[in-house]
């Protein structure tokens, strides 16, 4: 008598999608995410010295692109939340020299480091 070997399912996770990026005033540190965009389109708002943020549940697949994407510009260091911003800042990714100005924004697991829906 064989036994059948049990699958185990691991849960899929979808990948990270780009949006692009506004920061609140004040210091809240809360990154609004606007609408989704392509990787190209990332790249080019980056260019232009404006926010982006990639969102979704798996860290590491966030940071890959964030970096993916600010890397296209040059030379980027990769940022913990600046304490200084406020406790809703995100990790991010910027250039190691301006201009560009900006940031690639992600998201981590913690739920007070995620993008919000600008109301």
């Amino acid at each position: 008598m064989t036994r059948k070997k049990q699958r185990q399912t691991v849960p899929s996770v979808e990948p990270p999608k780009i949006h692009e990026a506004t920061l609140a005033s004040g210091p809240s540190g809360v990154v609004f995410k606007g609408a989704e965009i392509d990787q190209p389109t990332a790249i080019a708002r980056r260019h232009q010295g404006q926010d982006v943020v990639v969102c979704g549940d798996d860290l590491k697949a966030n940071q890959r692109l964030a970096l993916q994407i600010e890397a296209a510009l040059g030379p980027c260091s990769q940022q913990a939340p600046h304490e200084r911003a406020g406790p809703h800042a995100l990790p991010h990714f910027q250039p190691e020299t301006r201009p560009p100005e900006g940031h690639t924004f992600y998201e981590t697991r913690n739920p007070q480091r995620k993008a919000r829906k600008q109301k």
